[in-house]
């Protein structure tokens, strides 16, 4: 008896007891990843949520720093109408009083005016100092929050689009980027990490370029990506490359990680068709940190966004095309029913009946 058969997988002949493990193996690890998604997916949930939670509870904070601002307005107009009140007080004092013992009382009541007048201004700059303490340290907060739901996107979309490689994010208070990817071939061999930081600024500084590459040297990454709202200044594009940290804009994460990733794997297998030596290594290194490699890349990527602003382009000319086509269509249709309306009420039934004309569409809603 025949014990054996070919596995659809390997093409090999086994037996049928080592044929049903495979296929058992492959519904384990099958139902491990789905157990494994959907873990992932309800604690990003929650992060998500606590984040969501946390921006309302600085959203309200905010609230009240207005209504404190408010206050202090309107403690600030009291306290300059009494003054006013107490000025014109004053010059009613000395307009009237001439003697000594008056000028001594306008004396003293000018020197009462005078400390108050002190007291006054350093209970609204204290006031002012703490309004503006707590105001600052609620936009930082809210400003940190934004970028770690930020964080949490960009994790997610990075692990979603490269199932393979190793998406590693770095713990808040530790030194380094925001994420590490280790990209990996499809059999799972390491060819090299990409560390990605990303920034949300109204204004761009040179620091962030300088901290990134003392990141990429502590974490020997061969490639660095700074994703930033604001690039630097008098930049026209939205990806550029930097000192060899590329940066570019959120909506283009993907696209550039891409790129970057796909040159990581041709440096791989370039890297295992030669030959091991220590010399072939360091001409690799060479090349992947020489201008040539980011003038490639930068090609490359200066293609894409060429091709993403034609296919707009395109995209909205025959959108203008069709809505004239579509009006000039519905005219004629309208033309055609008046004709046959008419006819039809002059010839009646006589008029020979015109097979599919109901059917034609006008356009109209």
């Amino acid at each position: 008896m025949n014990n054996t058969i070919k596995c659809p997988y390997c093409k090999k002949t086994i037996e049928i007891t080592s044929a049903l493990s495979h296929e058992i193996d492959e519904k384990t690890k099958l139902n491990l990843e789905n157990k494994i998604k959907t873990k992932f997916k309800e604690e990003y949930n929650l992060k998500l949520k606590d984040k969501e939670n946390e921006t309302g509870e600085l959203i309200e904070r905010n609230k009240e720093l207005s209504n404190q601002q408010l206050e202090l307005n309107r403690l600030i107009r009291s306290l300059k109408e009494n003054d006013e009140k107490r000025a014109l007080e004053m010059e009613k004092l000395i307009g009237i009083e001439k003697d000594k013992a008056k000028l001594d009382a306008i004396k003293k009541a000018s020197e009462e005016y005078r400390h108050k007048e002190m007291e006054k201004d350093k209970t609204i700059n204290d006031l002012k100092k703490l309004l503006d303490d707590a105001r600052r340290k609620s936009e930082q907060g809210s400003q940190q929050t934004q970028g770690e739901i930020l964080e949490l996107d960009l994790e997610n979309e990075l692990r979603n689009a490269f199932r393979n490689d190793d998406i590693i994010e770095v713990k808040k208070g530790t030194k380094g980027a925001d994420i590490v990817q280790v990209v990996k071939t499809p059999l799972g061999n390491s060819t090299g990490k990409i560390i990605w930081e990303l920034k949300r600024t109204k204004r761009f500084d040179q620091n962030f370029i300088d901290k990134l590459k003392s990141d990429q040297r502590t974490e020997k990454a061969e490639l660095a990506v700074l994703i930033t709202t604001m690039m630097p200044k008098d930049c026209q594009k939205d990806i550029i490359s930097v000192n060899n940290v590329w940066i570019a804009t959120p909506k283009h994460t993907i696209s550039l990680a891409n790129i970057l990733r796909q040159q990581l794997l041709a440096v791989a297998k370039q890297k295992a068709i030669s030959s091991k030596t220590q010399t072939d290594a360091q001409i690799l290194f060479d090349y992947m940190t020489s201008s040539e490699f980011s003038h490639q890349l930068e090609a490359i990527i200066e293609t894409y966004l060429s091709l993403q602003n034609q296919i707009n382009k395109e995209k909205m000319a025959f959108e203008k095309q069709w809505k004239q086509r579509e009006k000039e269509l519905e005219k004629m249709y309208k033309s055609l029913f008046g004709i046959y309306g008419s006819l039809t009420g002059i010839a009646g039934n006589s008029l020979p009946q015109i097979k599919g004309i109901e059917m034609l569409d006008i356009g109209e809603e």
